[in-house]
C-alpha cells in the first residue's frame, strides 16, 4: 500500500537581505539527524558542504550553472522555503516491498546581481540515504534558458580515494585511486572511500531533456559535473538530481541505492500486471537461430527457472543496413561467399522481416550466423511452456522507424520484450529518445533490456518495463574476477545491470555463478550459455545448485548486505515472502563468510539449504556441494568461499 503524507512548506521570504547577513550557512538535516548539508554564499558564490555524524563528506565547493549569457556579479538570496516528506512507495519490482521517501528539504531562491537579475532556484533534499540537489534556472523576464555548463563541484576531504573508470565498460581498479591522482574524466556512479572509513557515491537521477554527465577533475580533491553537450529548457524546468549516497560502510551504500529511483516520478503505467520478473536465457552461447535448437533451449530453460528467451543479433539480418561498400569489404574478407550471394538480401536490416539463411555479422569480420526461424511457431512454443520471447534490435535501426508502428507489430507477434543494442547515449536529444523508446515500449507491453553505454538514472520507477540495462563492464569484457565484486558497489548503485553472466565460467566456481542472481540487483538477468551445462558430463556440468536456479525469484520484499569489502567479497541476503536467499562471491582471495542469521524471525526453526564451493577444482571449474542444516535466529554459518568462489543459500 502506498502511504503519503502532505509536504509541509514554510516559506520565508528574505528579499532585500545583503550577502553579509548570510555569512552563516543555511543547513538542512536528514530525518535521522545523521546527515547535514550546508549552503553558504561567499562573495556571491553558493558553496555546498556535507557531513555525516559530524565527519566531513564534502568540503565547501561551488554550486551553480553557467547560462548563455553567463550570470553576472554573483548572487544574493531572495527567498527560502523548508519542508519535509514522510512517505513510502511500492515498486512493481525491486529489492524491497516498500521504499521509503523520507527527507527534509531546503529550497533557496537566488537572484543574479547583474543587470538581468535572473533567478536561480536551488533545491536540496536531505534523506537518511544521502543528499540530492538540483537547479531550476530561468532566463531574463522568465524566458527559456540555455546552459553552457554546470558548475556543480564535489570537494572530498583530503585523503579520499575513488573507484574511478573513464568509460562504462572499463575495468575498475582493485584499490581506490586518490582523488588527487585522478587524470581523466570519470563515470558515475563515482564511489569514494572517505578518510574515516565511510563511503560516498555521486550519481545522477531523473535526467530529462538534459545531457548525461561525467565527473571532471577541478582541483586537488575536487571533481565537478562535465556534461555531454549543452542543455536548454523552459523557465523553471529542473536539471537532473545530483545525488550523493552516503554509508558508514560499503554495505550500507548498497542498501541506500534505492534513492536513485525514489527521485524519479511515480509509475506512469496504469497496468503493470504484464511486467513479470524472471530469468532470461539468450541464444548466445547456446545455439544458432534455428528452430530445432531453439526449442531445445526452451525445453531446458523452462524447467530450470527461466521465464524468457532472448534472441540476439541476426534474426532480422545484419544489425544495420549495409552499404555497397560494406558488402564489397565483406567479400574481400570472405571471398568464398562470392559464389552464393543469397546472403545479400539479409544485409538490409528490416526489423519487420525475419531473415533466412546465412547472415554476416560485420563487414570486416568472418563471423556469421544461420537463421531458420518460424517466429509465430517459436512464440507459440515458448508460451506453451510459460516463457516469453524477446528480440534484439540495433538502436540505430529503431531510430530509423516509427516506434509505435514497429512495436505494435511486435505486440501482434506476441513478443514479451526487446533488447535495444548500441543505443546512442549522452546528449540531451539521445537522453530524451531513450525515454521515448521506453514509453513507446510500455504502450505495447514490451519490457526492455537496453545496451550498451546507457547507465540508468532511476527511470524504472516511472517505467518499470525498463527492467535492466548494460552501461558497465560485464562478462563479455573478460574482466578479472575483481570486477564481479566491485560492480555491486559502483555501477549497480545506479540500477539493475545486465552483466550477461555465463551460467558457469572457467575460473569461477559454480556457486559464484549462482550468487549473481542474488548479489546483483534487478528483476532479470540475461544468461548466455547454460544449456550445455545441463548436458555436459565433465566438471562444468550443473550440479545440485540447479535447485537454487529454479527457485530464485528475482523480485524481493527485503534486502540486507550482510558482509562486504569492496573489490574483495560480498554476501547479500534477500527475502521473498518467508524465504531468504543468500548469495556471496569472492574476488582474488578465498574468504570465510560469517553469515549471521540475525535477520530471521525469533522463535522459529528454519532449514538452510547451502550450496557452497567444493574442495576440488578441475580444468578451471569448481562444482558446488549441497548441505542442509537446521538453523534459527542467532546462529552463524561460517562458509568458506574459494578464490573466485561463492555461496548460495536458501533459508526457509
Amino acid at each position: 500500500m502506498k502511504m503519503f503524507r502532505a509536504q509541509l512548506l514554510l516559506p520565508l521570504l528574505l528579499s532585500g537581505l545583503s550577502v553579509s547577513r548570510l555569512s552563516a550557512a543555511e543547513a538542512v538535516v536528514s530525518p535521522d539527524g545523521a546527515l547535514e548539508a550546508r549552503v553558504e554564499l561567499r562573495d556571491g558564490q553558493p558553496l555546498l558542504s556535507l557531513a555525516c555524524r559530524g565527519a566531513a563528506v564534502l568540503e565547501p565547493a561551488p554550486l551553480g550553472v553557467t547560462l548563455k549569457p553567463p550570470f553576472a556579479g554573483g548572487f544574493d538570496l531572495a527567498g527560502q522555503a523548508r519542508g519535509s516528506v514522510d512517505s513510502a512507495w511500492t515498486p512493481v519490482w525491486g529489492e524491497r516491498a516498500s521504499i521509503p521517501d523520507r527527507y527534509r528539504s531546503l529550497t533557496l531562491t537566488l537572484k543574479e546581481r547583474g543587470p538581468l537579475a535572473r533567478p536561480l532556484t536551488l533545491e536540496l533534499r536531505a534523506y537518511n540515504e544521502g543528499l540530492a540537489l538540483r537547479y531550476r534556472p530561468a532566463g531574463a523576464d522568465g524566458a527559456a534558458w540555455q546552459l553552457e555548463r554546470e558548475d556543480t563541484a564535489f570537494r572530498f576531504p583530503h585523503g579520499s580515494a575513488a573507484f574511478a573508470i573513464a568509460w562504462t565498460e572499463d575495468t575498475f581498479p582493485q584499490d581506490p585511486v586518490p582523488i588527487t591522482a585522478l587524470t581523466k574524466n570519470a563515470m558515475m556512479p563515482f564511489t569514494v572511500r572517505l578518510p574515516g572509513g565511510a563511503y560516498a557515491s555521486v550519481l545522477e537521477a531523473a535526467v530529462v531533456s538534459y545531457p548525461r554527465a561525467m565527473l571532471a577533475k577541478r582541483d586537488a580533491d575536487t571533481v565537478g559535473i562535465a556534461l555531454h553537450g549543452r542543455a536548454e529548457g523552459a523557465a523553471g524546468a529542473a536539471t537532473p538530481w545530483r545525488v550523493v549516497l552516503v554509508g558508514d560502510s560499503e554495505a550500507r551504500l548498497i542498501e541506500h541505492a534505492h534513492l536513485v529511483q525514489t527521485l524519479n516520478p511515480p509509475c506512469a503505467l496504469a497496468d503493470t500486471a504484464w511486467i513479470r520478473p524472471g530469468l532470461t536465457i539468450s541464444d548466445h552461447g547456446n545455439c544458432l537461430l534455428q528452430m530445432a535448437d531453439l526449442k531445445r533451449v526452451i525445453d531446458v530453460a523452462h524447467t530450470n527457472g527461466f521465464r524468457y528467451l532472448q534472441l540476439d543479433w541476426g534474426w532480422y539480418g545484419t544489425e544495420w543496413t549495409w552499404t555497397d561498400a560494406d558488402r564489397k569489404k565483406f567479400l574481400e574478407v570472405n571471398p568464398s561467399w562470392a559464389g552464393d550471394l543469397s546472403w545479400v538480401t539479409n544485409t538490409y536490416a528490416d526489423p519487420y522481416t525475419v531473415a533466412k539463411g546465412r547472415v554476416p555479422y560485420r563487414p570486416d569480420w568472418k563471423s556469421h550466423t544461420v537463421v531458420d526461424l518460424d517466429m509465430p511457431e517459436l512464440v507459440r512454443y515458448a508460451r506453451a511452456r510459460g516463457m516469453g520471447l524477446c528480440l534484439y534490435v540495433h538502436g540505430d535501426v529503431l531510430r530509423a522507424h516509427d516506434l509505435d508502428k514497429l512495436f505494435a507489430t511486435y505486440a501482434a507477434w506476441g513478443l514479451a520484450g526487446l533488447k535495444p543494442g548500441f543505443v546512442r547515449y549522452g546528449s540531451a536529444e539521445q537522453t530524451d529518445w531513450i525515454r521515448s523508446l521506453v514509453a513507446a515500449a510500455a504502450r505495447h507491453k514490451l519490457w526492455l533490456c537496453i545496451h550498451d553505454a546507457h547507465v540508468p538514472d532511476g527511470m524504472a520507477r516511472t517505467y518499470p518495463n525498463l527492467m535492466i540495462n548494460e552501461g558497465g563492464g560485464g562478462q563479455e569484457g573478460n574482466h578479472p574476477v575483481r570486477q564481479d565484486v566491485l560492480l555491486p558497489f559502483t555501477r549497480c548503485l545506479a540500477g539493475p545491470f545486465d552483466y550477461t553472466p555465463h551460467l558457469y565460467h572457467k575460473g569461477k566456481s559454480h556457486a559464484h555463478g549462482m550468487a549473481f542472481f542474488v548479489v546483483y540487483p534487478g528483476p532479470t538477468a540475461v544468461v548466455r550459455g547454460g544449456v550445455k551445462e545441463f548436458a555436459a558430463g565433465g566438471p562444468n556440468r550443473i550440479g545440485p545448485e540447479a535447485e537454487f536456479l529454479r527457485r530464485v525469484p528475482m523480485n524481493w520484499d527485503e534486502t540486507r548486505v550482510l558482509d562486504a569489502k569492496i573489490g574483495r567479497h560480498i554476501v547479500t541476503a534477500r527475502r521473498r515472502g518467508d524465504v531468504w536467499y543468500i548469495g556471496g562471491m569472492t574476488g582474488d582471495s578465498a574468504y570465510t563468510a560469517p553469515v549471521a542469521l540475525d535477520f530471521l524471525a525469533p522463535g522459529r526453526r528454519y532449514t538452510a539449504t547451502i550450496f557452497r564451493d567444493g574442495d576440488t577444482e578441475t580444468g578451471g571449474f569448481r562444482p558446488a556441494v549441497k548441505e542442509v542444516r537446521a538453523v534459527q535466529r542467532g546462529d552463524r554459518l561460517d562458509l568458506l568461499m574459494a578464490r573466485s568462489g561463492g555461496l548460495a543459500v536458501i533459508v526457509e
